[in-house]
């Protein structure tokens, strides 16, 4: 790993602590020993200081990224400007809370990021409901000519 490119920064966000810090796990075994510290979690039971200092070390590029709730967005001065992916982990509460999420990534002016969300199939229900109507509408305006 030395000599390669750091990949870049990310923050994965959970509804639950015990899912980010089992993610965070889950990552950090497909890595290399020397580089699986530069993955933590981040969550609203830490303390002030430890939570202050990872954000620092994820400014610095000391640690890549932050298996985390929302509770990465409640502190001061938090915002990392070159967060470049942005990762919700289920959408129970709907869509809202994966829009803020989102918001954490490329504060940098002409800079780009990616959000991407991984959610259960049932949250969009209305989405498919809404497409049903459509199509039926579209049937019915559609002349079929033999």
């Amino acid at each position: 790993m030395t000599g390669d490119p750091a990949p870049p920064k990310f923050l994965v966000f959970f509804d639950d602590i015990q899912d980010a810090i089992a993610a965070m796990k889950t990552l950090q075994k497909h890595l290399p020993h020397e580089v699986c510290h530069k993955i933590k979690w981040f969550n609203l039971d830490m303390t002030m200081t430890y939570k202050e200092a990872e954000v620092t070390h994820l400014h610095s590029g000391d640690i890549w990224g932050l298996c985390t709730t929302e509770s990465f967005g409640d502190g001061e001065g938090w915002m990392c400007p070159d967060i470049a992916i942005v990762v919700q982990w289920r959408a129970t509460s709907g869509l809202s809370t994966p829009w803020q999420c989102w918001g954490h990534a490329a504060r940098v002016h002409g800079e780009s990021s990616m959000a991407i969300l991984f959610a259960e199939k049932d949250l969009f229900n209305n989405v498919k409901e809404e497409r049903r109507m459509c199509n039926r509408k579209l049937e019915r305006n559609v002349l079929v000519i033999h």
